[in-house]
């Protein structure tokens, strides 16, 4: 198994501040209950079999406190089209932080798919969720796949494509790093400050 490094949700980074992604701790001031998440790492590679069902590996699962984050996974398409899983219940503190307008507005309309493609995913008794067809016909999903933890969620790609970004992206990848660091840094010299 390798782990590679989590990538911030496009997103969420929208409405949310960064913190630390290297903290096995993440803080979610924005809910009320819980105030960490569970964390997602490491790159698994599973088949989906002809029933569409996939397992989710023990140890994405093991990273999720039931009480707290949920049982259950939201299944969403994210800007590439893979497909995203998020614990359940973290998934709906998410949304509900988010501020909503009664009436309608340009922003929201753009985020409508968000919620109408979502599904609710219950595993089974061996942690396999059944994907269904309209996300597997919609989102870029192969039969074999690699389960990507990036931070708050499970990311689904086709394995071949995860091998090419990850080819693509490793070069790049101490940069990237010694960037991140700076802006740690910078954000945490802005906070010592009166």
């Amino acid at each position: 198994m390798v782990q590679t490094p989590g990538i911030f949700t496009v997103f969420f980074l929208a409405y949310f501040p960064v913190y630390s992604y290297f903290s096995l701790s993440i803080p979610r001031p924005w809910c009320k209950g819980p105030k960490t998440v569970a964390l997602f790492v490491g790159e698994f590679e599973q088949t989906v079999d002809a029933k569409h069902r996939l397992a989710i590996n023990a140890a994405l699962r093991e990273q999720i406190v039931p009480e707290e984050d949920g049982k259950n996974f939201i299944l969403t398409m994210g800007p590439d089209r893979h497909l995203w899983l998020y614990p359940d219940l973290y998934y709906r503190r998410l949304v509900a932080s988010l501020k909503r307008s009664p009436f309608p507005d340009r922003q929201s309309r753009k985020i409508d798919l968000l919620f109408a493609m979502a599904r609710l995913l219950k595993p089974d008794s061996q942690g396999r969720v059944v994907l269904p067809e309209k996300s597997m016909q919609r989102g870029v999903v192969g039969e074999q796949v690699t389960l990507v933890g990036q931070f708050d969620h499970i990311e689904i790609w086709p394995s071949e494509e995860w091998e090419k970004h990850v080819a693509e992206t490793l070069p790049g990848y101490g940069e990237a790093l010694y960037e991140a660091g700076d802006r740690l840094k910078s954000e945490q010299g802005d906070q010592k400050e009166p």
